[in-house]
Protein backbone atom coordinates (compact mmCIF):
# COMPACT_ATOMS: atom_id res chain seq x y z
CA UNK A 1 0.00 0.00 0.00
CA UNK A 2 1.28 3.57 0.85
CA UNK A 3 1.21 6.31 2.83
CA UNK A 4 0.30 10.30 2.48
CA UNK A 5 1.72 12.89 4.32
CA UNK A 6 -0.33 16.02 4.39
CA UNK A 7 0.76 19.06 6.54
CA UNK A 8 -2.37 20.63 8.37
CA UNK A 9 -2.47 24.33 7.16
CA UNK A 10 -1.90 27.23 9.46
CA UNK A 11 0.00 24.34 11.95
CA UNK A 12 3.36 22.81 12.41
CA UNK A 13 1.39 19.41 12.54
CA UNK A 14 1.35 16.35 9.49
CA UNK A 15 -1.46 13.95 9.02
CA UNK A 16 -0.45 10.83 7.65
CA UNK A 17 -2.38 8.41 6.36
CA UNK A 18 -2.57 4.95 4.70
CA UNK A 19 -0.55 2.56 6.14
CA UNK A 20 0.14 4.31 9.20
CA UNK A 21 -3.09 6.97 10.58
CA UNK A 22 -1.64 9.57 12.88
CA UNK A 23 -0.88 12.74 13.49
CA UNK A 24 2.53 14.23 13.91
CA UNK A 25 3.86 17.27 15.74
CA UNK A 26 7.09 19.05 13.64
CA UNK A 27 9.95 19.92 16.59
CA UNK A 28 10.01 23.53 15.06
CA UNK A 29 12.88 25.28 16.19
CA UNK A 30 14.94 28.28 14.26
CA UNK A 31 15.81 26.38 11.30
CA UNK A 32 12.24 25.70 9.12
CA UNK A 33 13.88 22.48 8.07
CA UNK A 34 12.50 18.87 9.52
CA UNK A 35 13.26 15.50 8.37
CA UNK A 36 10.56 12.25 8.45
CA UNK A 37 11.97 8.68 8.45
CA UNK A 38 10.11 6.20 6.54
CA UNK A 39 10.81 2.58 7.50
CA UNK A 40 11.55 1.89 3.80
CA UNK A 41 14.91 3.79 3.71
CA UNK A 42 12.91 6.89 2.45
CA UNK A 43 14.54 10.24 4.16
CA UNK A 44 12.32 13.43 3.11
CA UNK A 45 13.22 17.19 3.99
CA UNK A 46 10.31 19.37 5.11
CA UNK A 47 10.64 23.06 5.18
CA UNK A 48 7.96 25.60 6.27
CA UNK A 49 8.36 29.00 4.56
CA UNK A 50 7.11 31.94 5.78
CA UNK A 51 3.28 31.68 5.39
CA UNK A 52 3.44 28.19 7.35
CA UNK A 53 3.42 26.14 4.04
CA UNK A 54 5.10 23.25 3.31
CA UNK A 55 8.04 22.47 0.58
CA UNK A 56 9.27 18.59 0.57
CA UNK A 57 12.81 17.29 -1.24
CA UNK A 58 13.55 14.01 -0.94
CA UNK A 59 17.05 13.73 1.13
CA UNK A 60 17.55 9.69 0.31
CA UNK A 61 16.26 7.41 -1.79
CA UNK A 62 13.98 4.34 -0.11
CA UNK A 63 12.47 1.25 -1.53
CA UNK A 64 9.16 3.54 -2.12
CA UNK A 65 8.13 5.70 -4.95
CA UNK A 66 7.94 9.11 -3.83
CA UNK A 67 5.42 11.63 -5.19
CA UNK A 68 4.65 15.12 -4.42
CA UNK A 69 0.95 16.01 -4.95
CA UNK A 70 0.69 19.84 -4.13
CA UNK A 71 2.23 20.02 -0.42
CA UNK A 72 1.57 16.75 -0.01
CA UNK A 73 4.19 13.58 -0.21
CA UNK A 74 2.97 10.28 -1.42
CA UNK A 75 5.17 6.96 -0.43
CA UNK A 76 4.23 4.28 -2.73
CA UNK A 77 5.41 1.17 -0.62
CA UNK A 78 4.02 -0.67 2.34
CA UNK A 79 5.25 1.18 5.49
CA UNK A 80 5.38 0.17 8.98
CA UNK A 81 6.26 3.08 10.97
CA UNK A 82 7.88 6.86 10.34
CA UNK A 83 9.37 9.35 12.77
CA UNK A 84 9.73 13.29 12.27
CA UNK A 85 12.66 15.38 13.96
CA UNK A 86 14.70 18.33 13.76
CA UNK A 87 16.76 19.25 11.08
CA UNK A 88 20.37 17.79 11.60
CA UNK A 89 22.88 18.41 8.38
CA UNK A 90 25.19 15.36 9.77
CA UNK A 91 22.26 12.95 8.87
CA UNK A 92 21.49 14.41 5.41
CA UNK A 93 25.04 14.81 4.14
CA UNK A 94 27.07 11.73 4.23
CA UNK A 95 30.92 12.21 5.31
CA UNK A 96 33.02 10.82 2.70
CA UNK A 97 35.14 7.96 4.50
CA UNK A 98 38.81 8.26 3.50
CA UNK A 99 40.43 6.47 0.76
CA UNK A 100 42.01 2.96 1.91
CA UNK A 101 45.53 2.01 0.31
CA UNK A 102 44.84 -0.72 -2.27
CA UNK A 103 48.63 -2.31 -1.20
CA UNK A 104 49.33 -1.50 2.14
CA UNK A 105 52.75 -3.14 2.28
CA UNK A 106 54.02 -1.75 -0.55
CA UNK A 107 53.30 2.14 1.18
CA UNK A 108 55.10 2.01 3.72
CA UNK A 109 58.38 0.43 1.71
CA UNK A 110 57.39 3.76 -0.79
CA UNK A 111 57.97 6.30 2.23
Amino acid sequence: MCVLILPISESVRLRVTGDVETVLTVPYENDERFLVGLSDGTLLLGYYDEHLRCKWEVARDGAGIVRFEGDAVRVEWRVEWLTVAAFDPQVVELANPPALPLFPDLDRWAA
